[in-house]
């Protein structure tokens, strides 16, 4: 089995904290409300957001390692929010950009940047669907888009120096023309937000059906955040371009597509403290529980 690390702390300050032999609860809860109705059915509301409440279980740690944790529970690391880079959640965008506006049936957490470039969520054109991103072009243009921070409090998603990600997705052209370049990018931002460096995969010549593509990159050792982006050039008026299967990973190459629900901001909510007797050097089945805020 592969090891997979998990990491907590301030972004562009994560350290790996052991695996929870105890386990990881972490169900993304979201409200929903049922209705009866007079004929004696019953439809369903879900909310469209969601969030997370993480139990980490460990069956012991030494004092050195929970005391790092501590820190966090009684203030010593600010008040947060706090990222948990959890290893279970594969795909690290959010859900409607995971699901490339399947989930809202609409644009939101995607922007774009550059004349005469729109978007919209297309309902006719997908490659797993039910929706897939419609970057729609009015006339000649260059342009750009940016795959959203999962929250203000963040200028991009949080990253783990010299641990690889992979940005991919599937592309396909329509319209007037569905010849179009397109270049995949990692922007690598600092704890402040400020610009590093940028990592540019090969890129990808669109045509009439969908095809993936891809890049790689290793987050520099200053680096605490990075953003997804996509180049498009060469695109006529009227070309569309339509956008799916979007997926951030933990990885040196695209793996299968999965659903994210997005790296979230995360506070403490308790830390269980408990030592047997002479043994003050280590704790007794401690647990960590974090919030989700949103």
């Amino acid at each position: 089995m592969a090891r997979t690390p998990m990491y907590f702390g301030r972004p562009g300050s994560l350290f790996e904290i052991p695996h929870p032999r105890g386990g990881v609860r972490g169900t993304r809860e979201r409200p929903v409300a049922i209705f009866k109705t007079a004929a004696g059915g019953a439809r369903v509301g879900t909310s469209s957001g969601g969030v997370r409440q993480y139990v980490l279980a460990w069956e012991q740690l030494w004092y050195e390692t929970f005391a790092q944790l501590e820190s966090f529970d009684q203030g010593h690391e600010g008040p947060g929010p706090f990222a948990l880079i959890d290893p279970g959640r594969i795909n690290q965008l959010t859900v409607n950009q995971s699901s490339a506006t399947s989930h809202l049936n609409a644009t939101d957490n995607f922007t774009v940047a550059g004349s005469g470039g729109t978007l919209s969520s297309s309902l006719t054109t997908y490659n797993r669907g039910p929706r897939s991103l419609a970057w729609n072009f009015t006339f000649a243009s260059s342009g750009a888009l940016t795959l959203d921070s999962p929250t203000t409090d963040w200028p991009g998603i949080p990253v783990v120096a010299d641990i690889p990600l992979t940005f991919s997705f599937y592309a396909k052209g329509g319209g007037t023309d569905a010849v179009m370049a397109l270049t995949p990018k990692l922007e690598w931002a600092d704890a402040n937000g400020t610009v590093l460096s940028t990592t540019s995969g090969s890129g990808l010549t669109t045509t009439t059906s969908f095809q993936v593509t891809s890049v790689t990159g290793t987050p520099p050792a200053s680096s605490a955040y990075v953003l997804c982006k996509i180049d498009a050039t060469g695109q006529s008026a009227g070309s569309i371009l339509y956008l799916d299967n979007f997926q951030l990973e933990a990885a040196s190459s695209v793996s299968t597509w999965r659903p994210g629900t997005g790296v979230m901001p995360v506070a403490v909510v308790s830390l269980v403290e408990e030592w047997p007797w002479e043994a003050s050097t280590f704790r007794q089945g401690p647990a960590l529980t974090l919030q989700e805020v949103v």
